[in-house]
């Protein structure tokens, strides 16, 4: 790249993010698990997660506040499957201002053949939330407003959103340097796949946000593909009047998956 020259025109741009927009929300979708209440007779959407395979085992990567209701029954149902499954055994979780945490997924229900699921490793969580100027970063999960159950089954359509980081609300719940926010803005959003527009945010907490590598990839003269992204941060809040979503960065998602190999050993989870 030229000095001065910038990486992008306006009309290139204007091009290129709906490519990546749709690239990352098919990449995504075999990692994106809805969790749910189990309510004895149906069921409600409460949240989303992210499958991590960690140590030989597998989990959902969540929110705290998700996970944290789990004694009274949680539910996930994989992708390219009809059938929800109970989350069975202990969870482990941080509090503020993390807000993250682990559920088990029973390896039987893991191996059971004919799920389009697929989990995340550790090496796909970067090692801190450090995106290139104006990268772009998508996350993926389950709106409330758009979920059901029918009949027993969830309904529940995926909801990915691609946009920029945007600065942090004044607020005493969020601080730098634990977190960072994505703007989310349903009314001013360009639909790239389906009509519908972007539903709430309640429901989303817990997806993973990616850094699609996007910017970075032109930076380096590297053509790029979905495969480059990497989990930058965890959905943890939404500031309704703020347009943005809150996450818990990278670094410190990775922090707290370091005192979950010592709970495997001791049997805690």
């Amino acid at each position: 790249m030229a000095e001065g020259k910038p990486l992008f025109s306006e009309a290139e741009w204007n091009a290129e993010v709906p490519k990546v927009s749709r690239a990352m929300h098919e990449h995504l979708a075999g990692y994106c698990v809805p969790v749910s209440k189990h309510l004895g007779d149906h069921g409600e959407l409460w949240g989303t997660g992210t499958y991590l395979r960690l140590m030989d085992r597998t989990f959902i990567l969540t929110n705290e506040h998700v996970a944290d209701i789990r004694p009274q029954g949680l539910l996930h149902q994989f992708c390219g499957a009809d059938d929800l499954h109970p989350v069975l055994g202990n969870h482990a979780s941080f509090g503020w201002p993390l807000d993250v945490a682990v559920l088990p997924v029973e390896k039987s229900i893991w191996e059971t053949p004919g799920h389009q699921a697929k989990a995340i490793t550790e090496d796909l969580i970067s090692i801190a939330h450090e995106p290139a100027p104006t990268e772009l970063l998508t996350f993926a999960g389950y709106s409330g407003d758009r979920s059901q159950f029918i009949f027993n089954t969830l309904i529940t359509p995926g909801t990915s959103s691609t946009a920029r980081e945007v600065p942090l609300p004044v607020d005493d719940r969020f601080k730098a340097r634990f977190h960072m926010a994505i703007e989310y803005k349903p009314d001013l959003a360009t639909n790239v796949i389906g009509s519908h527009g972007l539903p709430c945010p309640p429901g989303f907490s817990g997806s993973a946000v990616w850094n699609t590598g996007f910017v970075e990839s032109r930076m380096a003269g590297e053509p790029w593909t979905p495969d480059m992204a990497r989990v930058s941060g965890i959905v943890w809040g939404w500031p309704s009047s703020s347009g943005c979503i809150v996450a818990t960065r990278s670094e410190y998602v990775r922090s707290f998956l370091l005192s979950v190999p010592k709970l495997l050993v001791t049997g805690d989870i």
